[in-house]
């Protein structure tokens, strides 16, 4: 396959996170990736553009959310970047400490780590570079 790179820009508006959905499941079956993976690469991206429009851009009309998908052979690399001003990554609550178990915040962050193989935080947290790779077993044990 090589390398194909794939760039999505949405309006910071919560109604366009659905068509992270479509494109990053059809990316996904074109890579070859099972049903497990999907479920979770699907989940993760949808935290991250919900955390870009929502936290990062606050639904601001003027500002955009920015996607790029990098596909090879061996992962697929995915890039979320807005135009918030940022955040400390270590100053997000832990969503399994108790005293924060009925907060509404952190647990994207938490599931985005849960669901790839790595998430890092760029540019104070404007921008969220995450990756699954191919050979990672499913959860359940089974390729």
């Amino acid at each position: 396959m090589g390398e194909q790179v794939i760039t999505l820009s949405l309006p910071s508006s919560m109604q366009h996170v659905s068509l992270l959905d479509v494109v990053i499941t059809e990316i996904l079956r074109e890579m070859g990736f099972g049903d497990e993976h999907l479920m979770q690469v699907n989940l993760a991206v949808i935290e991250a553009g919900t955390n870009a429009i929502k936290h990062g851009n606050k639904e601001a009309p003027g500002k955009r959310a920015d996607f790029q998908f990098i596909l090879t052979d061996e992962k697929l690399t995915i890039i979320v970047q807005d135009q918030g001003p940022g955040f400390t990554r270590e100053e997000v609550a832990d969503p399994l400490d108790p005293a924060n178990l009925l907060k509404s915040s952190g647990r994207g962050i938490f599931l985005m780590e849960e669901c790839m193989d790595s998430v890092d935080f760029e540019a104070n947290g404007t921008i969220v570079k995450m990756v699954k790779y191919k050979n990672t077993p499913d959860p359940d044990g089974i390729r």
